[in-house]
């Protein structure tokens, strides 16, 4: 199997994985799958999509999916996922999974951009809660 194949296989089969993550797991340098990413998303069989970084799926993919692999590659995303519980502050998510307000900050505007989270405003003050 070439190279670009196995690349298109292994977003097929996991799909949001990074270019670290699919070097990683693939052994392949990184210019290699660097290029054929670059190639497999010109010929419209995949894309891409910045989060905090820049994540890859097979055309065509659902979106519920799309939301679910993403959260599953990245440790901090399913801790605060799996964390969040009701309505709570950035403070309360941050201390729940032990983790600064700013990593977690940053990974609920992911969550939210993904359409995972939902940002809402109780009594003058920020919420997040799952959609």
């Amino acid at each position: 199997m070439q190279n670009q194949e196995k690349i298109l296989d292994h977003i097929k089969k996991n799909p949001g994985h990074t270019q670290s993550q699919i070097t990683y797991r693939l052994d392949i340098p990184q210019s290699t799958v660097k290029y054929h990413l670059i190639q497999l998303t010109k010929e419209n069989k995949i894309f891409s999509e910045k989060l905090f970084k820049t994540h890859y799926f097979p055309v065509g993919i659902d979106a519920k999916i799309k939301i679910k692999t993403c959260i599953e590659s990245n440790f901090n995303l399913k801790n605060i996922y799996e964390n969040l519980i009701n309505k709570m502050s950035l403070e309360e998510i941050a201390t729940s999974c032990d983790i600064s307000k700013s990593i977690a900050s940053k990974r609920l505007q992911v969550l939210e951009s993904m359409g995972a989270v939902k940002k809402i405003k109780v009594e003058k003050k920020i919420r997040f809660c799952r959609k």
